[in-house]
């Protein structure tokens, strides 16, 4: 996904690079970012989104797919299109034009009692993470 680099925070741990305000064309949000070069504020750079925690649960949702959060710390809230589902419980979540790929636990609980136990292809979701990571790849 192509971002634009909004903001720049110092990294708080060792090794870990610096918390990334972007925006794309699903929004605006925080994540770690995870290259080796640091970015400069308004610099585009094409990035893949990595959620680290297994998200536990979701909801199903209307609306445009996107990608926001609020502050450097805040959740990452996320809705996009379920475009695949593995059997080890990953789902291919389109996100705007890109596929976001998420781990969800094995139980795949949801927030409504009514609901499958896990999303289907085609369903539209949404979900918080408690962060994102990002990797900067060159096309």
């Amino acid at each position: 996904m192509r971002i634009e680099i909004m903001d720049l925070l110092p990294g708080t741990e060792t090794g870990k690079g610096p918390l990334v305000a972007f925006r794309g064309t699903s929004g605006q949000a925080w994540g770690q970012w995870c290259g080796s070069e640091i970015p400069q504020v308004g610099d585009l750079v094409d990035v893949e989104f990595d959620a680290p925690e297994e998200i536990t649960q979701w909801t199903t949702a209307d609306g445009p797919t996107m990608m926001t959060s609020d502050f450097p710390t805040s959740p990452v809230r996320i809705r996009g299109v379920v475009a695949s589902v593995a059997e080890d419980s990953v789902v291919a979540l389109r996100v705007d034009t890109d596929i976001v790929l998420v781990e969800f636990e094995n139980s795949m609980n949801s927030v409504q009692s009514h609901q499958a136990e896990e999303p289907r292809v085609g369903d539209c979701i949404e979900f918080t993470t408690p962060r994102i990571d990002l990797y900067p790849y060159s096309v």
